[in-house]
């Protein structure tokens, strides 16, 4: 996503050469840097400052560092649904996590939740398990 550690300084530093190409691997959420990017911004806000978009911008989407919708239900079928007091679903676009909540429900996962951004919750002790 382009978003957070030294990416920024990397996008920051060769963003404005026309001799540069920015390659974004995998997915980006639209309104991240990298989102931005493969939209075809011609300008971004980088930790405060703004740059003009003059690198080429490419993308490969056959690499992630992510498990994917698949890949997420395919380990949450391997788990005992009755056993799981709560899920939360925290990252990824809102209607793919709704989406993914229903298939979870279908599976059995009673308790999903989708938390909205910034939200705390307290669980008591007894629903803490750590995989």
């Amino acid at each position: 996503m382009a978003d957070a550690g030294r990416i920024r300084h990397h996008i920051q530093n060769n963003i404005e050469s026309i001799t540069n190409t920015i390659l974004i691997v995998g997915y980006c959420d639209p309104e991240s840097l990298g989102g931005q990017l493969l939209h075809g911004a011609k300008g971004v806000y980088i930790m405060g400052d703004s740059y003009e978009v003059r690198a080429d911008v490419a993308s490969i989407q056959s690499l992630s560092a992510h498990g994917d919708y698949n890949d997420l239900f395919q380990f949450m079928n391997c788990q005992e649904s009755d056993k799981l007091k709560k899920l939360f679903l925290v990252h990824g676009e809102y209607n793919v996590q709704q989406d993914f909540m229903q298939k979870l429900q279908t599976r059995g996962f009673k308790n999903v939740e989708i938390p909205a951004l910034h939200e705390e919750v307290l669980l008591a002790e007894e629903e803490v398990q750590l995989f």
